[in-house]
């Protein structure tokens, strides 16, 4: 009996044979020749799914942000609101050398924004989603009396979320230990609480 062929599986795998390029090399490492070589398939076979670079790595960013997205999801499915505002919030800073690697990928997604108009609004999209999924919590957490009045949610949510990932960007370039962003981003989330 013939093998069936499962295509989302094999793209994904191809997606993550060009994080793991980005990861060591940034997105000028990757071609269609170097993520068959990563990935351990011929030119032909990446040809199949895609046909060009931009292809491969426009897909490989909406699964990127697919996974953490559902990942996320999978995390705070429990969680009060102001909990999960918390989560949201924190899980910007990396924390461990996987994580780090992520939020290396990441953010050569976000620079390649700057000159690839579908990268450019998969990342607005994670943007916005992030600050109206903080902005929800920022309200629910007050009507529930988890979080004090203050400004108004999407400000607020906006605010801490581009603080976290400033902090990020710090811890990646060694200038700031994880501990010290997360304490940090811990006391302005702590300030927030009722």
């Amino acid at each position: 009996m013939p093998r069936v062929v499962d295509h989302e599986e094999r793209r994904r795998e191809i997606a993550q044979a060009v994080w793991s390029l980005i990861a060591r090399r940034g997105i000028e490492g990757v071609s269609l020749r170097t993520v068959a070589a990563e990935a351990g398939v011929s030119v032909g076979r990446i040809q199949h799914y895609f046909a060009t670079k931009d292809a491969l790595l426009q897909h490989s960013c909406a699964v990127m942000l697919a996974d953490a997205g559902a990942a996320f999801g999978a995390q705070v499915r429990a969680l009060t609101p102001a909990q999960t505002l918390s989560a949201l919030v924190l899980r910007a800073v990396p924390t461990t050398e996987g994580f780090a690697v992520g939020t290396v990928v990441w953010s050569a997604f976000v620079l390649k924004s700057r000159d690839d108009e579908v990268i450019a609004a998969h990342v607005r999209r994670a943007h916005d989603e992030g600050v109206a999924v903080a902005a929800d919590c920022i309200d629910r957490g007050r009507a529930l009396g988890e979080l004090a009045p203050g400004p108004p949610a999407d400000e607020l949510a906006l605010r801490l979320l581009a603080t976290a990932e400033g902090y990020a960007l710090r811890v990646l370039a060694g200038s700031l230990p994880a501990q010290a962003a997360l304490r940090a981003l811990r006391a302005e989330l702590a300030g927030l609480r009722v």
